[in-house]
């Protein structure tokens, strides 16, 4: 259990209006902004199902708080048990949120309220007040980088104790969007954990060149609005160690992204990636969105115009050393595919997804940008050639 430092607070018990044998009990009803976690307390005879209630609805709640170890938003049991843990992200937003705990058993209902605190505006004031770009490096998953205007910048994480690079992107400082975001996939890189919800400020990045995401984006004078979710590009499951997933929640790492796309199928694109990083040693993933042609905006939390991509794209690039995928035993170890979707609401399955599949020279095509500069450097101009241009069937 994580230590939580806070005042003296009595236990809360809460009990319905009706003499029924179901209660629930919290050790903490408010807590400061970070990250922790307690025991909650059932007293109940017979089955019964405790659910939390976050007090927001829309394909974008943010779900910020879970029960046990596995994520659950609800859970069952019978009888009365003292283990329960619910466990709660940091809330780097400057308002507080809340919850509420519903215990049901034997159709009687109670319930407890739980408040967690918004963070000190100080906790921000580290932000830089310009912007320049990192160094670049010849990391196999960046495109290029010689478009003007736009500035590249990589997060680090630790892995296996070492600070390693967990995502690329090119940051389109009017736009408000990185037009891709680049990073290398496989088990190791992964990890262990779970999502974290920790919506938060990119630290390298002044809040007024960067999309201010506590909370889904609006449309002025209308408030939420439900047609855009905050479409992570490197997935928060590509990165599920604590301090790299939390990274994955910068709004810089968001685009507004139609809820019928991104929770169908490129929902389940984002699985299949991960599914084809574990058959590679590195996949090389860059996940981008164009905006060409695009008249349409939503508004960040601060009231700023952010563009709403007209199209997104996967290109990938896999490596295996021992040529047993595929085609990687006749190009150096190398193979590659790609995909474009029109931003607009496609089914969630597996063959949806496969028919917008082309080579990663027609995406190119398709967006100018140039994938795996550093390709050719690894395995000569032919070989590179034939990875960027050919169908491999053994994509499926």
């Amino acid at each position: 259990m994580a230590a939580i430092i806070i005042a003296a607070i009595m236990p809360v018990s809460c009990k319905p209006e009706e003499a029924v044998q179901a209660e629930i009990s919290l050790r903490i009803a408010e807590t400061d902004y970070n990250i922790g976690n307690q025991f909650v307390a059932v007293t109940a005879e017979g089955d019964w199902t405790l659910a939390i209630d976050f007090h927001n609805s829309g394909a974008d709640a943010t779900q910020w708080a879970y029960l046990g170890t596995d994520g659950a938003s609800s859970i069952t049991g019978s009888g009365s048990r003292r283990n329960i843990v619910l466990n709660w992200a940091r809330n780097l937003s400057p308002e507080s949120r809340s919850l509420t705990l519903t215990l049901d058993c034997q159709g009687k209902r109670t319930s407890c309220e739980f408040k967690q605190k918004g963070v000190d505006n100080s906790y921000y004031k580290e932000l830089p007040d310009g912007i320049k770009s990192d160094p670049v490096h010849n990391w196999m998953e960046l495109p290029a980088t010689d478009q003007k205007g736009k500035i590249f910048i990589t997060h680090y994480m630790k892995n296996s104790g070492r600070d390693v690079r967990n995502y690329s992107y090119f940051w389109d400082t009017t736009a408000l969007v990185a037009h891709w975001v680049a990073y290398p996939l496989n088990d190791g890189l992964i990890g262990n954990g779970s999502r974290s919800d920790e919506w938060g400020l990119d630290p390298k990045l002044p809040r007024r060149l960067q999309p201010v995401l506590f909370h889904a984006y609006g449309n002025a004078g209308y408030g939420y609005n439900g047609w855009y979710n905050r479409g992570h590009q490197c997935p928060s499951a590509d990165r599920l160690s604590y301090e790299a997933n939390v990274q994955t929640f910068y709004g810089t790492n968001m685009t507004p992204q139609m809820s019928e796309l991104n929770a169908a199928a490129w929902g389940v694109l984002e699985g299949m990636v991960r599914s084809w990083a574990r058959q590679f040693d590195t996949l090389y993933v860059v996940t981008g969105c164009s905006i060409k042609g695009s008249t349409e905006m939503v508004q960040d939390n601060d009231g700023k115009d952010v563009t709403v991509p007209t199209g997104y794209y996967k290109a990938l690039l896999g490596y295996k050393k021992n040529g047993t995928v595929g085609m990687t035993d006749r190009t150096g170890g190398y193979t590659g595919t790609a995909f474009w979707f029109d931003h607009k609401s496609y089914s969630g399955n597996s063959s949806v997804v496969m028919a917008q599949r082309c080579t990663i020279d027609q995406l190119e095509q398709k967006t100018g940008v140039d994938f795996f500069v550093n390709l050719p450097a690894k395995i000569g101009e032919s070989y590179a050639a034939t990875v960027e241009s050919t169908v491999d069937s053994w994509w499926k």
